[in-house]
């Protein structure tokens, strides 16, 4: 038997997703559920998972996060990121942080179903499309690889937030860090980007379609 982690802040989300599971695999699964990514890292903590289906966008913290500390206190437990956002968004960032795979949730249930026997079977879940992102992402000289994968995950979090028009002080808040720091890695973002103003960080994150 085993035993199953989904993460997500949506109910409906992860009662889906748990049907959907359960016709791709029967009965062979047990299926819990976390809300937040603390209360996932609890479970974690308490409880050895064959396999954790993570969000990235949660209420307390970004997936990410998660996922670097699940892979520090529980080495051995694999990691799906299951996200709304475009595999050029996250997939690479998933998997330099740890994840055994990265799924589109607008993915067919077939490949929600590959990705987890891969990564059950001891593999990685990489499909041919992010197979072309991570090579893109060795080679520093791409000339297609977006100006935006050059941020830390915190500065891209950062550039995420402020498309989503949270000031620094609501990112300061959120993220529990100081203003000081945010307005550290917002100067660091600026120079990166090659651009001068918070307006044109916004401005390039809607072009590029970052959000949370």
């Amino acid at each position: 038997m085993k035993r199953f982690l989904i993460v997500d802040d949506h109910t409906i989300i992860r009662e889906g997703v748990g049907r959907i599971l359960q016709g791709l695999l029967g009965q062979t699964i047990t299926l819990d559920e976390a809300s937040c990514g603390q209360q996932a890292l609890d479970m974690a903590a308490s409880c050895k998972y064959d396999l954790v289906l993570l969000d990235i966008s949660l209420p307390d913290q970004n997936g990410l996060n998660v996922l670097k500390t699940l892979r520090q206190n529980c080495p051995a437990q694999p990691v799906i990121v299951f996200s709304t956002h475009p595999d050029e968004h996250y997939t690479v960032r998933s998997l330099r942080a740890g994840a055994a795979g990265y799924v589109n949730k607008g993915s067919d249930a077939s490949v929600l179903k590959e990705a987890i026997e891969k990564v059950l079977s001891g593999k990685r879940y990489v499909s041919s499309y992010q197979s072309e992102l991570l090579a893109d992402a060795l080679s520093e000289t791409a000339e297609n690889q977006p100006i935006y994968q050059k941020l830390s995950d915190r500065e891209y979090q950062m550039v995420c937030m402020m498309t989503a028009g949270k000031t620094l002080s609501e990112i300061a808040k959120e993220l529990t860090i100081s203003v000081k720091t945010v307005s550290t890695y917002r100067a660091r973002v600026l120079e990166k980007l090659h651009l001068r103003t918070t307006a044109d960080i916004i401005n390039y994150g809607i072009q590029q379609k970052l959000t949370l």
